[in-house]
């Protein structure tokens, strides 16, 4: 793990996130709000599904290539593809219950088809991925996930769009897009599934490794599913075209959080056993401080663009921008508690840090749809935003109170509570 690492990670990711933002500016002018918004509904309940099918697998193997069991992370392959495969059947026959209860109708069979046949594509290549960044280059890894599929991805979703301008198309460009990557990365996938395929006959049982990668994956799974539910929630209550508004919005606001989510991806290779080494420790501390100063400075530029997007924007309300800003502040000052959710889950800790997922994400939710009820979309990114910072800062605590292991430096720590409370002040107060 090196700040070279998560340099290259947040500069792949902010090119690559800057060139779909365009992507989708322009594919707003091609195709009816409405048309955008049941593509953008569609997509997120896609990206619901995938780490809920893919049960912490990519974490799982992360370890287990750590520890140099290539049989365990040939059997966890599988394991994870097959129960991908047969949870995208089960969703493709509950289409007609999810229509009406999950959508309210405002999905077609078409674009539900085409995102749900996504979700393996989109697991498989994350697998790839994850053994690449480990047994390969971190660095390369990282670009092709954040830019190189991106770049793939942008001019398709603009010309099927152009070419056939509704909902439809633009799934097939992002289904296409993704079956190009994966077969970019296959050759991955498939060398560690010859290569520990007579080994893995004696591995651990299938129930062993389900276990462990439902406790790994469950609480990765509710944290990518709190933004994507609340889509959903804003479909339902507010209507499909403020839930294509609020998507961008999300869309936007990920942008600060990228610094972390490099960080995360870089450190796992030194989480494991991290309390016995306070070399590392520092080491952490110090690269957490970098990516806390490169979340506040994507934060400053969302705070700058914001009030202009909806000018070129066309779905966007009057509301976009503070909306924006607010999700934004909590996505990236919640990076100061360091990669605290990796750490538990790789040193055995993911049923703590289920326990306290699920609650939190309960509360939440029954907030956001009070927020959604008042027709307060302000309210609303506020809330999304506060769900990350107030899980993250738990389990920092938790994690020194246990292991005496501090992942953030307490200065920068309190200093990014302090700016938080300002900021949410100044902007849900009005």
């Amino acid at each position: 793990m090196t700040a070279k690492g998560i340099y290259l990670g947040v500069a792949s990711n902010l090119l690559g996130n800057a060139l779909m933002l365009g992507a989708t500016l322009w594919l707003t002018r091609l195709i009816s709000p409405v048309e955008f918004g049941e593509f953008r509904v569609g997509a997120n309940f896609s990206t619901l599904m995938i780490p809920f099918l893919a049960l912490g697998g990519e974490r799982l193997i992360s370890r287990l290539i750590q520890k140099g069991d290539l049989a365990g992370v040939s059997r966890t392959v599988r394991m994870v593809m097959t129960i991908a495969l047969v949870g995208v059947a089960v969703l493709l026959l509950a289409y007609p219950v999810l229509a009406r209860y999950a959508f309210a109708g405002t999905v077609g069979f078409p674009v539900f088809a085409l995102g749900v046949l996504l979700v393996p594509l989109t697991i498989c290549y994350n697998l790839a991925n994850t053994i690449w960044r480990h047994t390969g280059s971190p660095a390369h890894a990282q670009i092709h996930l954040n830019f190189y599929q991106r770049l793939l991805r942008a001019p398709l979703l603009i010309g099927f769009a152009w070419l056939y301008p509704t909902a439809v198309s633009a799934s097939a460009a992002m289904f296409i897009a993704q079956g190009a990557s994966l077969m970019q990365l296959w050759k991955h996938v498939r060398g560690v599934l010859c290569g520990g395929s007579e080994l893995a006959k004696t591995s651990g049982s299938a129930r062993s490794i389900l276990a462990e990668m439902v406790m790994i994956g469950l609480p990765v799974a509710l944290l990518a599913a709190v933004d994507r539910v609340d889509v959903l929630i804003i479909n339902a209550v507010m209507g499909v075209k403020t839930a294509g508004e609020y998507d961008l919005v999300y869309m936007l606001a990920l942008t600060a959080m990228f610094p972390a989510m490099a960080m995360s991806k870089t450190s796992e290779p030194m989480l494991l056993s991290l309390a016995n080494d306070t070399g590392r420790q520092g080491q952490v501390r110090s690269l957490q401080k970098r990516t806390l100063l490169l979340s506040c400075a994507a934060l400053i530029g969302i705070a700058v663009i914001s009030p202009f997007i909806p000018m070129v924007l066309g779905v966007a309300g009057p509301d976009f921008p503070a909306a924006v800003i607010v999700l934004s502040a909590g996505l990236a000052l919640s990076s100061a508690c360091g990669p605290v959710l990796e750490y538990m889950q790789i040193n055995g800790r993911a049923r703590i840090a289920l326990i306290l997922a699920m609650t939190l994400m309960c509360v939440f939710v029954w907030m956001k749809w009070l927020a959604a009820s008042a027709g307060s979309l302000v309210s609303f990114a506020f809330l999304g935003g506060l769900f990350y910072f107030a899980l993250r800062l738990s389990l920092t605590v938790y994690v020194y109170l246990v292991d005496r292991v501090l992942l953030a430096n307490p200065y920068m720590l309190a200093v990014s509570i302090v700016l938080y409370c300002l900021i949410a002040a100044l902007v849900v107060g009005g």
